[in-house]
């Protein structure tokens, strides 16, 4: 988000309150509403049903061109109240495959993040039928903001979730940098304060417990002891405090909503991983499924984005 220019607001169809909107125009009113673009993106199509006498497919097109422009119309309308005094770009995309619609137009109009307001999420609707915040947390070639209903503080706290679990990994590496980079923008736009958040998983005993002199406390306060080195050391080389990082043993999805529960952040950037199909089934990633115990807005990068801004990942070397 280096040098904030565009930001994409999701707009939910006809709704009245349009969080990610609010959230838009918060983060232009901070960094400078001439400076910060805005496009209002609302996926539409289901609520009209179509005409029953349209058989051909050319009458199909012609009402599918209709809907959108009366929705086309209402969301002018909507903004020209709402967000009066900003630089906002009104567009209407049909709501079959949204995700990749959101996705094309991010890319079209070189956006810096998108905005979309938290949906109501169930274990198998994400599994078989994600909703469409989940389909840009998994497939979104730029950072996605998920925005909740909270009332930005004009300085707070942003916290970064790091992924710590394997320094040689230069995926990792490079999204834990991405992850900082952009929560540092954000910093110098809202003036929060950054701070790192990690989670060291437990060592679990190998199968030579039993034998003679075999000492399984060491080995897992040698595991924490080594988290807690690289944490510390990726925060030195970033000019951030000991005193802004907090390490904690347990799992990720266990450790980031206590941690964030008690630093009350105004945003956590947190990144995603790369599973799909079965594996996303079964095991998810993190940042899905934290995000519904979070009150704070959740900033999530994934492996898609972290390729498309390659000069930030050769900042990681040695």
């Amino acid at each position: 988000m280096r040098q904030l220019q565009k930001v994409l607001a999701v707009i939910e169809p006809h709704e009245m309150r349009q969080v990610a909107l609010e959230r838009a125009l918060a983060l232009a009113q901070t960094a400078g509403r001439q400076r910060v673009k805005i496009i209002a993106l609302m996926p539409t199509g289901r609520e009209l049903p179509t005409d029953p006498d349209s058989d051909t497919s050319q009458d199909a097109s012609e009402h599918d061109e209709s809907a959108l422009m009366k929705h086309q119309r209402w969301l002018e309308a909507y903004l020209r109240i709402n967000a009066m005094g900003y630089d906002v770009k009104a567009r209407v995309i049909p709501r079959r495959h949204a995700g990749k619609g959101i996705t094309a137009v991010a890319k079209e109009e070189g956006v810096d993040f998108i905005v979309k307001a938290a949906d109501e999420h169930k274990f198998l609707g994400t599994v078989f039928r994600p909703p469409l915040d989940l389909q840009l947390l998994r497939h979104s070639p730029v950072p996605v903001l998920i925005s909740k209903q909270m009332v930005w503080q004009p300085s707070g706290t942003i916290a970064v979730a790091l992924d710590m679990s394997d320094p040689a990994d230069l995926q990792l590496r490079q999204l834990n940098v991405r992850l900082l980079r952009e929560a540092q923008e954000l910093s110098q736009i809202t003036h929060c304060k950054i701070h790192l958040l990690n989670s060291i998983a437990p060592v679990m005993p190998p199968s030579s417990i039993d034998m003679p002199g075999f000492t399984p406390d060491l080995v897992g306060d040698e595991a924490l002891k080594e988290g807690c080195r690289n944490v510390l050391s990726f925060a030195a080389r970033h000019r951030i405090s000991p005193d802004d990082c907090h390490i904690r043993e347990g799992q990720a999805d266990s450790v980031i909503p206590t941690l964030c529960a008690e630093l009350k952040p105004t945003c956590l950037f947190i990144g995603t991983s790369a599973r799909k199909g079965l594996a996303l089934a079964l095991v998810g990633n993190i940042c899905e499924r934290v995000i519904d115990e979070l009150s704070c807005d959740v900033a999530v990068i994934t492996p898609k984005a972290v390729r498309g801004r390659i000069p930030f990942a050769q900042e990681v070397k040695g």
